[in-house]
């Protein structure tokens, strides 16, 4: 038995499981206590009869049922007989019926067929049938059932043979028969329909639905025409997918009045290829939205891309739905990166002629994106040994200059997700999109100068909505032989890499020949840190490594707190306001590692003062080298400094005089304070303690408590500089360092304790990261060296002599200590001892008048030492003392620089 879904109405009807029961005892054929239910009309297949859905089965699918109307009998209408007044018939049924959910009581049944009554509101409609003379009252002659509204049908028809209504109205009504034209007819047009459809968009009555094909009867016409959909691809995955879109398309469509919007017409299959619109609803649309389609590339070629754009729109419906034939399509969730829709953003880096990173002003991460079918010649990979493609420079040329910094407008298109190679590795997605610069489509600017081809996409893949411009450009560009559309063989332009040389001897001859230019222009191909550029040279065609000269960020280490979020923070700036950019270099010198150190000006721009200015570099210089703006970049920090950008903005704990960091260049002081020598290297270098400070106390008595496992060990790379916290082997506490000599691969260093001056070589394992706290204290121990004076070091024939005694009249002694001057890391002092204050008297004074030392002649000494030490030096040189003993009596070398 086939069951319906009940429906709490009811009708009047003989009722009762007695009534039923006699029925089949009297008859034999079945009978049904009548009962209300509900379905949908998929078709109207005449006066007085329906294909109606009901629930869906396990099999996914809906039960179908014919029902025919019980004692009422419609004038056939059949493919192949067709009784006058049929085809009415047919019409005053599915006009009330067609597409909707409608009422019914099944009320026999006969062999195949099903007989009931049928219910629009609260119309019976085969009474309303029977008044409109489109019926006749019957008994069946093998049931002779009556349903309990046969009176009524009888009444009804009674009253339309006396109005002479239909059937009843005589010979008139014999010619009222349809007779469509079909394909098979002699009198079938085609052509005809073609033009009307040109011109209007035509009514029509869906008939039929096969495999994809829909036949619609044409009332202007008079025509039965066979109708495919355009734009879209209805792939059948497997059998049920294939009943299920057979189901959806009948529901949407059969017995339903719509609307054909010509396309094309097929010649080969004499299909006409139409829109069918339900209510004002395109079918394709449909399809689409649901999943059970996709959308066709020759939607470009026969509409254009504003349809394009919809039919794209309906689709991924269906695709971020993942419905039906999307059903395995991964749609991007990530926060990150916009990977749909239209947005603003600013390329921050073209890295071909087809592909640019971009940066949407919202927010969020960079993101790569590839031009949507467009193929510009590739660029090479020098770690693979593979070089560029003819013309690959000169179309990523045509797109940075294009692009680089500008704002566009991004519209992504499709992606592509390209699968591991290897079974550890993640699948890469490729983003393609149109970019728009001022409302230029930037693909079709790039095909149009021949700097690209247009990659036509295959049946199953997506693409552009703009791929006909693109075309079109294409074609442009191919007739005027342009870019790769030229004949013959185009050469590959090559750039000389002097940035990789090896030598860097070599690369300071180049910075000679570099230095003969006032200016050199070129591009900053690639942003290596927040202050050093690989740099292209326009003129001289060749690569270079430069570091801007005067300035430093912080390096990327992560064994210093803040240093690394500030270094990422500095390349991020420079990456967005100088990575590709036309520049201009004042180069200064060549390092001994061959970097050119230079002023860099990009837009007329001091790279340097921008840097100064976000905060994020501080001035730095190096012994007495010259920097030409320095008084602006001194300027440019102070300002940075006072609203705390950056470095400045007490996140981080910095000082770049302070553990691990040198301080820059010369100055000279006016200082003094109390002294303890704690650490004698020799007699050319010391180091002193201020006794009177409690802050040395205060250190120890941190690092008491250190844990070792709380700040882990330092991680690699581990530099030269880096602050540290170690154990001293002399007596097994923490005290903290800076590593100052790196011991090869032997996981090896040399650190500098350096609130005492003292060092040893300590296992990598050993070193732990500086708690953040004790980063910006103040080294307790100053490294110096007596100021003015040149002394005999070590090695010399005199530096054991002058190391002992120097050591005699220092060690354990309070002394005052007088700074002069700083020289890089290194304090130049006079040492007296407490409470004197006599020039000749000074530990400087001693260890001239006793031979182990002598007034250095590169230093300007002030009038008051030259008349108190002068005529000590002499007294000692005239009596041969310590190195006036030997030849070698500390002379001068040809570079002071190297003593």
């Amino acid at each position: 038995c086939f069951f319906f879904f009940s429906s709490r109405r009811r009708h009047t009807r003989c009722s009762g499981v007695s009534w039923a029961r006699r029925c089949v005892q009297e008859t034999g054929i079945i009978m049904a206590a009548p009962s209300t239910k509900s379905g949908f009309v998929k078709r109207v297949l005449s006066g007085s009869s329906i294909i109606l859905f009901g629930p869906v089965g396990p099999d996914g699918l809906p039960k179908e049922k014919t029902l025919y109307l019980c004692n009422v009998s419609a004038p056939r209408f059949t493919e192949s007989i067709e009784e006058p007044l049929g085809y009415k018939a047919r019409e005053f049924l599915r006009s009330r019926v067609a597409g909707k959910t409608i009422e019914f009581t099944t009320e026999y049944k006969q062999t195949t067929r099903e007989f009931g009554r049928i219910f629009v509101g609260k119309d019976d409609l085969g009474t309303l049938l029977l008044e409109e003379g489109l019926g006749k009252v019957f008994v069946d002659v093998e049931t002779r059932y009556k349903c309990s509204n046969f009176e009524t049908y009888q009444n009804a028809e009674s009253q339309a043979k006396k109005d002479k209504k239909g059937i009843w109205a005589g010979e008139a009504t014999q010619s009222e028969v349809r007779s469509a034209i079909t394909s098979q007819s002699p009198t079938y047009n085609p052509e005809a329909i073609v033009e009307a459809l040109k011109k209007e968009d035509l009514d029509g009555i869906v008939e039929a639905y096969v495999s994809g094909v829909y036949q619609v009867y044409l009332p202007t016409h008079n025509t039965i025409i066979n109708v495919a959909l355009p734009f879209i691809q209805t792939p059948i995955l497997n059998q049920k997918h294939g009943q299920l879109l057979r189901v959806f398309s009948e529901r949407a469509t059969l017995s339903r009045d719509v609307k054909l919007h010509f396309v094309s017409f097929n010649q080969q299959s004499g299909q006409f290829v139409c829109e069918i619109k339900v209510g004002g609803t395109s079918m394709v649309n449909e399809l689409l939205t649901n999943g059970w389609a996709k959308v066709s590339q020759t939607v470009l070629t026969e509409s254009g891309p504003e349809k394009f754009k919809e039919l794209k729109a309906a689709q991924e419906v269906a695709q971020n739905k993942g419905l039906r034939i999307w059903s395995e399509y991964k749609v991007n969730k990530s926060t990150k990166k916009i990977t749909t829709g239209i947005f603003e953003a600013r390329v921050v880096e073209v890295h071909s002629g087809d592909s640019a990173t971009v940066q949407a002003i919202s927010g969020g991460e960079p993101q790569r994106v590839f031009f949507a079918n467009v193929r510009a010649p590739a660029m090479g990979n020098p770690k693979k040994g593979e070089v560029d493609k003819p013309l690959a420079f000169e179309a990523k040329e045509y797109a940075r200059k294009l692009l680089i910094g500008r704002k566009v407008r991004v519209e992504i298109e499709y992606s592509r997700e390209i699968p591991s190679k290897q079974e550890n590795e993640v699948s890469m997605t490729l983003v393609f999109a149109t970019l728009w610069v001022e409302d230029k489509n930037v693909s079709e600017q790039i095909v149009l100068n021949g700097f690209a081809k247009v990659n036509v996409p295959r049946v199953d893949e997506e693409f552009t909505k703009y791929l006909q411009q693109l075309t079109e450009a294409e074609e442009v560009a191919k007739k005027q032989k342009k870019g790769v559309h030229q004949p013959g063989d185009i050469p590959v332009h090559r750039v000389n890499d002097i940035s990789s040389q090896k030598n860097p001897q070599k690369i300071k001859q180049f910075t000679e020949f570099l230095k003969d230019e006032k200016k050199l222009s070129g591009v900053i191909d690639v942003v290596l840190s927040g202050q050093r550029f690989k740099v292209r040279l326009t003129t001289q065609n060749c690569y270079i490594i430069v570091n801007i000269h005067g300035i430093r960020c912080l390096p990327n280490d992560k064994n210093i707190p803040g240093y690394e979020k500030f270094s990422n923070e500095a390349l991020k700036f420079s990456k967005e306001q100088f990575l590709q950019r036309d520049c201009e270099i004042e180069v200064e010198h060549c390092d001994n590692r061959g970097i050119i150190h230079a002023n860099v000006f990009i837009q007329k721009k001091n790279a340097a003062a921008l840097l100064l200015e976000a905060g994020l570099a501080h001035v730095h210089t190096v012994g007495k080298a010259t920097v030409k703006h320095i008084d602006i970049y001194r300027t440019v920090e102070g300002a940075a400094r006072a609203d705390k950008k950056g470095i400045w903005s007490g996140k981080v704990q910095l000082d770049f005089t302070a553990p691990g960091k040198k301080s820059a260049g010369y100055k000279t002081l006016s200082q003094n304070q109390r002294a303890l020598v704690s650490e004698i290297a020799d007699a050319t270098s010391f180091y002193i303690q201020d006794p009177t400070s409690k802050q040395l106390g205060e250190i120890e008595e941190l690092l008491s408590e250190f844990d070792e496992d709380k700040f882990g060990r330092l991680e690699p790379p581990i530099k030269v500089g880096t602050p540290c916290v170690t154990q001293f082997s002399g007596d097994g506490q923490y005290y903290r360092s800076k590593i100052t000599k790196l011991h090869g691969a032997q996981d090896k260093y040399k650190v500098e304790f350096f609130d005492y001056g003292n060092s040893e070589d300590k296992e990598g394992k050993s070193l732990r990261k500086m708690p953040p706290q004790l980063i910006n204290l103040e080294a307790q121990a100053k490294h110096c060296r007596l100021a003015y004076l040149k002394v005999a070091p070590y090695d010399h024939d005199a530096g054991e002599d002058a190391a002992n005694y120097f050591r005699e009249i220092t060690w354990e002694r309070k002394l005052q200590a007088d700074l002069e001057y700083l020289d890089n890391d290194t304090y130049g002092i006079l040492l007296y001892p407490i409470g004197q204050g006599d020039l000749t008297k000074s530990i400087n004074a001693l260890m001239i008048a006793n031979g182990f030392a002598r007034i250095s002649s590169d230093e300007e000494l002030p009038e008051k030492y030259e008349a108190a030490w002068r005529p000590l030096e002499e007294q000692a040189k005239q009596k041969g003392l310590g190195i006036w003993k030997y030849e070698d009596v500390l002379e001068e070398e040809e570079n002071p620089d190297d003593y």
